[in-house]
């Protein structure tokens, strides 16, 4: 996985390369004009970078790369705790931020989620690990947070069967399928809660064995439902857990610190999306998003 990481602070450069270097292929940039020309020179897997950046800011980079057609995935460090700069960045297309300080473990899972993966889908297929069945729109995934990336390569391909679907579309898909997929799968069947998920994270243990050895323990699965049309793609995750009190998930406006501990993914999905709604049970959430070519036609009419 290719990781251009961006950060003026050159402690902080130092110690991503040293913990990252021998996982994945990094490469680092010191302020924002650097960033911007490395990544018009060379393709990335995902993108880091802090927000307040010399020459460039963060922000101002990632409106050029997207001015530019570079639809890179990215995250973004910040050491401002205002809730506007996050809104403004998750719109943009972001794939999480980080408050600085924050923990290297923590930053490690949310980069894993995004790991590149080549899928073999005989295997997965022939493993039991997907079933597809009801005219292919309906799919039952076994519940591993390690197959997240090859199950979110998967529905992704069965979405770019749809001639509307832009890569701008499957960058907001993907964002959203990440979230609420990784949330079925360690919250929903495997019943992590926030708590467990945080010590776990600061005692560096590996989070996604002691997710899939929950999940392990039970017969349960994940159910995904897509529905596209001329107008968009609704999608439907349902797991077996016991669900959660989606009325107790803070609201970011008014309180943005506890949104960040707690249902900070729902956060995320509702900055790339046009409506999501869950079940009473809370084991259920379906979200609808217009095709982007459909949303620009409506915003010039």
């Amino acid at each position: 996985m290719k990781i251009l990481f961006v950060d003026d602070e050159e402690t902080i450069r130092e110690l991503f390369w040293e913990y990252f270097k021998d996982e994945f292929n990094v490469t680092l940039a010191s302020d924002g004009m650097e960033a911007l020309s490395i990544s018009n020179q060379n393709t990335f897997d995902l993108i880091i970078s802090d927000i307040s950046l010399p020459k460039l800011n963060g922000i101002q980079f990632i409106q050029k790369l997207r001015a530019d057609g570079n639809q890179t995935p990215f995250l973004v460090i910040t050491g401002d705790s205002d809730i506007q700069i996050a809104i403004d960045v998750f719109r943009m297309g972001a794939v999480d931020f980080f408050l600085k300080p924050f923990r290297m473990e923590a930053l490690r899972s949310r980069i894993k989620k995004f790991e590149n993966a080549d899928i073999d889908l005989t295997l997965l297929f022939n493993s039991g690990e997907i079933t597809q069945f009801s005219g292919d729109c309906k799919i039952k995934l076994k519940p591993q947070i390690k197959k997240l990336t090859s199950y979110i390569a998967f529905l992704t391909k069965q979405i770019l069967n749809s001639p509307h679907a832009t890569p701008e579309d499957l960058i907001s898909i993907k964002i959203v399928l990440y979230e609420l997929l990784a949330n079925a799968i360690e919250h929903g069947v495997a019943g992590v809660s926030y708590v467990e998920k945080q010590e776990c994270l600061e005692a560096n243990q590996d989070y996604f064995k002691f997710v899939d050895d929950r999940c392990a323990d039970t017969n349960s699965s994940v159910f995904v439902e897509l529905l596209m049309d001329d107008v968009g793609v609704t999608v439907v995750i349902r797991d077996e857990g016991n669900g959660f009190a989606v009325t107790k998930i803070p609201n970011p406006i008014e309180n943005p610190s506890a949104n960040l501990v707690s249902g900070r993914g729902i956060f995320l999905a509702k900055m790339n999306i046009d409506s999501i709604v869950y079940n009473e049970k809370g084991n259920e959430v379906r979200f609808f998003k217009t095709w982007n070519r459909i949303a620009g036609k409506n915003l010039q009419n």
